[in-house]
């Protein structure tokens, strides 16, 4: 008896543990290809760097670098020290109308193109899929990331259970003070890179969604590098045309488009002002969704990643299943040039 008790409790094991490696494998096939980044028609968007030697108008993107104007020395550096402020200063045909002295600038060389102010709003299971393989029925959710902005090429600390989601992020022109009015919107590249240790050891399933678990989970230190490009589109719904990618050392992990979200940035700014009162549990703290009661210009507001991430909740047991020092991690989006973070081990 004791013999076929072993035996039932080995298949047991044995079908656990394959189940987690099977839902573990990536979602989509492929592997990383070459780089064919693009810049979006200034008919469609206006897209801009930053450099040591100014703010550049991007006209091109050369793999290794982008060609543009350097705005800095066309308007001076007063004018264009900050992109927003300079845009909402600058109407369309006079940037159109600059005398295009175009220069090339190293990926290298290219910092944040502005400072976004800290937290910012993100949303969960805002893609049909995502929400599926995690096992979430809920509708999307809201959360405040915590953790301040960083460069494209930053590397993230290495934390048990590390995982990845690519994800658009959007952030207002102008200060939001009701859902109401709305402003245009940038666009911007961004990784939310997840403890997912720390989010499972402070959740509390009986509180909704995005309440405890995730501001501490989703705050981890260099968890949300920023890419090199920022993206003006000149209509609203310019974001739902792209598209993003995520590879891991190479083999991609994601792929999905902006056309399947779930909650469009207008119902994401509606939730974040209904949701304003709310307390937000980061440990034994307590930390609001929008602490100055708006939403002020330029605040990053993560619109949530679709299916592919490594987090299941059957292999949340092995550290293998998860981002491992030295894994290159590599999101591509549309426009939006790429984000290469490499995870080390601090």
């Amino acid at each position: 008896m004791l013999r076929i008790v072993l035996i039932a409790l080995a298949v047991i094991v044995v079908g656990f543990v394959g189940y987690s490696y099977q839902v573990s494998q990536p979602v989509v096939d492929g592997r990383l290809g070459a780089f064919e980044p693009q810049i979006a028609d200034p008919s469609d968007a206006w897209t801009f760097a930053r450099s040591e030697e100014g703010l550049i108008w991007v006209t091109a993107h050369e793999g290794n670098a982008v060609r543009g104007v350097n705005l800095t020395e066309v308007f001076g550096a007063e004018a264009t020290a900050d992109l927003v402020a300079f845009v909402a200063d600058l109407d369309a045909s006079a940037i159109d109308g600059v005398d295009l002295v175009e220069s090339s600038f190293p990926l290298e060389s290219l910092l944040t193109p502005l400072d976004y102010p800290a937290p910012s709003v993100a949303a969960g299971t805002n893609f049909k899929e995502h929400a599926e393989e995690v096992y979430s029925e809920d509708p999307p959710f809201l959360f405040p990331k915590l953790t301040p902005a960083g460069p494209w090429n930053e590397t993230v600390p290495f934390v048990s259970r590390l995982d990845y989601e690519a994800e658009l992020c959007m952030f207002p022109l102008a200060d939001i003070d009701s859902a109401e009015t709305l402003p245009g919107f940038g666009l911007v590249l961004c990784n939310d890179f997840t403890d997912r240790l720390t989010l499972i050891r402070e959740i509390d399933l009986g509180e909704p969604l995005g309440r405890t678990g995730f501001a501490s989970g989703k705050g981890c230190e260099r968890c949300l590098p920023t890419g090199y490009l920022v993206v003006i589109p000149r209509s609203a719904d310019f974001y739902l045309g792209l598209d993003l990618s995520l590879y891991v050392n190479e083999e991609l992990r994601q792929q999905f488009s902006m056309s399947d979200v779930i909650l469009p940035i207008e119902s994401i700014i509606s939730e974040a002002f209904a949701s304003a009162s709310m307390d937000y549990q980061k440990g034994n703290e307590t930390v609001p969704l929008l602490p100055t009661g708006n939403i002020p210009k330029k605040t990053l507001i993560l619109t949530g990643t679709a299916a592919g991430v490594m987090f299941r909740p059957v292999n949340f047991w092995n550290q293998a299943f998860y981002l491992q020092p030295g894994d290159v991690v590599r999101t591509e989006a549309t426009y939006l040039g790429h984000l290469e973070n490499v995870v080390v081990a601090d």
